[in-house]
């Protein structure tokens, strides 16, 4: 895999990036999980990630995605530093008045 810098930081990232809007709701957590790992061993350090990913669908609280990609790093053993996760900073995620 052929790292990219991620600007200034010193921070190395796969150029593909893994999206995981699909977790929680169209693919469940045991095939996220085989998602990830086959990302990780394909050498895919880079996964995004938002809250307010499957909030649209009934029922669903948004964060599953998250969720699910922590419990996958616990299982896998798979420490915090090895991975750069990206998220969302807009979007309405709550009951709470948006501004």
């Amino acid at each position: 895999m052929d790292y990219k810098n991620l600007g200034k930081t010193g921070v190395k990232v796969s150029p593909l990036c893994l999206g995981t809007m699909q977790f929680g709701w169209s693919a469940e957590e045991p095939l996220a999980h085989k998602i990830l790992s086959a990302a990780c061993e394909a050498g895919i350090n880079f996964i995004d990630t938002a809250d307010v990913y499957s909030r649209w669908v009934p029922g669903n609280p948004g964060g599953v995605a998250e969720q699910i990609i922590g419990r996958w790093m616990k299982s896998a053993g798979i420490p915090r530093e090895k991975l750069v996760i990206a998220t969302k900073v807009r979007g309405k995620n709550g009951r709470w008045p948006q501004r």
